[in-house]
């Protein structure tokens, strides 16, 4: 399973790490209009999923919130992140995310985590 968070997903990378049967989550991207590569995705019999968090009920929400939850106690789910930073920083942490998602910058790979 390969999950998208990206505004522009590059469908080519993708598709040639996923194993046969495998799956692609969508959770990014609204306006992207990425190259698909037909071909290769139908060859290895791959699924496209999109995600949208508000086409999900409170219930839902709450559900996958418990999940998570737990896998993160459990150690089952092991966040990549990048920086930790004061919560002073926070202007800082949102020109960096700005600069990654919107100029690709490359300066970060994982998450910024603002701490008080």
């Amino acid at each position: 399973m390969y999950w998208e968070t990206t505004r522009d997903p590059d469908f080519e990378k993708v598709v040639a790490m996923l194993a046969p049967r495998g799956r692609m989550i969508l959770m990014a991207g609204r306006d992207a209009r990425p190259v698909f590569p037909v071909g290769p995705f139908y060859v290895k019999g791959l699924s496209l999923h999109g995600f949208a968090m508000f086409n999900s009920t409170p219930a839902e929400q709450q559900a996958s919130a418990a999940d998570i939850n737990r896998w993160l106690a459990e150690g089952k789910l092991l966040p990549r992140i990048d920086r930790v930073l004061p919560l002073s920083a926070a202007a800082e942490a949102h020109q960096l995310q700005e600069d990654n998602t919107l100029r690709k910058s490359g300066t970060l790979c994982g998450k910024i985590v603002l701490v008080p």
